[in-house]
């Protein structure tokens, strides 16, 4: 899933060694993770990563609809009211997450230079401030720069 690298992360930091190459590396990961989830959209190096993903998604929410069809047809056997609800949303939420993960590869975009920009900063921001960063009675999510640019490509659902 990396699109950005130890390489590109390192220059915007400004770091030479590779003491730090593993905590940078983790920044990296969690940046891009923090960018996906604004983005409420799969994100996806390049062309054939997407077409992968839009081709197995199928497949996917097939499997996750006929996994709550059989957690549906358990949950109607229990005798229990209160386990066969619980079952029944068990089952539910499951099968929601699933049509999200589905709309999210459908809605897929390919990296851009915005996004990377935008998970750099994220990355200079965690490596500056190791600890939360209060800025009046709250703690910020995202930089706004990062926040910014990655506006343009969010999806509201």
């Amino acid at each position: 899933m990396s699109f950005v690298t130890l390489a590109e992360a390192k220059l915007h930091l400004r770091v030479d060694g590779t003491d730090e190459d593993a905590i940078i590396g983790l920044y990296i990961n969690a940046a891009e993770q923090a960018a996906i989830k604004a983005l409420d959209r799969g994100v996806y190096a390049d062309n054939t990563a997407l077409q992968a993903a839009m081709t197995a998604a199928p497949a996917a929410l097939t499997a996750a609809t006929a996994a709550k069809e059989a957690a549906v047809t358990a949950a109607q056997a229990m005798t229990d009211a209160n386990e066969q609800a619980a079952a029944l949303q068990v089952a539910e939420t499951a099968y929601m997450r699933a049509l999200v993960a589905y709309r999210q590869v459908f809605d897929g975009i390919l990296v851009n230079d915005q996004i990377k920009a935008a998970v750099l900063l994220t990355v200079g921001h965690l490596y500056a401030n190791r600890e939360d960063v209060v800025a009046g009675a709250s703690v910020a999510t995202l930089p706004n720069g990062a926040d910014y640019l990655l506006q343009p490509f969010k999806v509201y659902a």
